[in-house]
């Protein structure tokens, strides 16, 4: 199990599995201390996560927002939505609409 996430043009790009085994890659995570405007995570390449990368992704939104960044989730799996949904923080997600 592997995780990389690649910042490039405004996006941050993540493939692999984001889970409790993975996330010590990037702890602390630093891609967030030069961000500014708006930031996407693109999450299109992940193949798995479990309940530590969703809490993982809230505290990173959480950071952003103490730095006046916004972040939007884009291209989301509906693996972490279904995770968000049973642990009923799927409102804090601010996914956008791909439509």
């Amino acid at each position: 199990m592997t995780l990389r996430i690649v910042k490039q043009d405004g996006s941050l790009h993540f493939t692999g599995t984001l889970n409790r085994d993975t996330l010590m890659q990037y702890s602390p995570f630093t891609l967030l201390n030069d961000a500014s405007g708006t930031l996407r995570f693109d999450l299109s390449g992940l193949s798995a996560i479990d309940t530590a990368g969703l809490a993982w992704v809230i505290k990173q939104l959480a950071v952003a927002q103490q730095k006046g960044v916004t972040v939007k989730l884009c291209n989301v799996p509906q693996q972490l939505l279904s995770l968000a949904d049973v642990s009923a923080v799927r409102p804090l997600l601010p996914v956008m609409d791909e439509g």
